[in-house]
């Protein structure tokens, strides 16, 4: 779910050392933006990008970072999302939008929901 639509749209490096990246050459001290968004939509990476499926394989998925710069919280914060999940699903019938409210986009450098307001039954 979050490859879809994370929470953090991007983030910046500063290049260590020459480097080619998409036919593009950078040199040290020059500064990056990473688009996670782009990233985790790349069709080179993930078949039908824009699905949700749960089948899929989460490994590609930069939502949590890679290499040296994979978050440390990774493991927790996907243990305390799956057991939301599971608990909440165990513990209602229906999810549905609030319909006194409409969602809330996020403002750029974050991404995802600023608001969601959901009825729960």
């Amino acid at each position: 779910m979050l490859r879809i639509d994370g929470p953090l749209a991007a983030n910046r490096r500063i290049v260590r050392r020459a480097v080619a990246l998409g036919g593009r050459q950078f040199e040290p001290g020059d500064r990056l933006t990473i688009h996670w968004i782009a990233a985790n939509r790349d069709p080179r990476a993930f078949d039908e990008p824009d699905s949700f499926r749960i089948d899929r394989d989460p490994s590609p998925n930069l939502l949590y970072g890679a290499g040296i710069h994979v978050c440390p919280g990774a493991p927790l914060a996907r243990l305390e999302l799956r057991v939301l999940m599971e608990e909440l699903l165990a513990r209602t019938s229906a999810i549905t939008l609030a319909e006194s409210r409409p969602p809330v986009r996020a403002v750029h450098p974050d991404a995802g929901y600023a608001a969601l307001l959901v009825r729960l039954v």
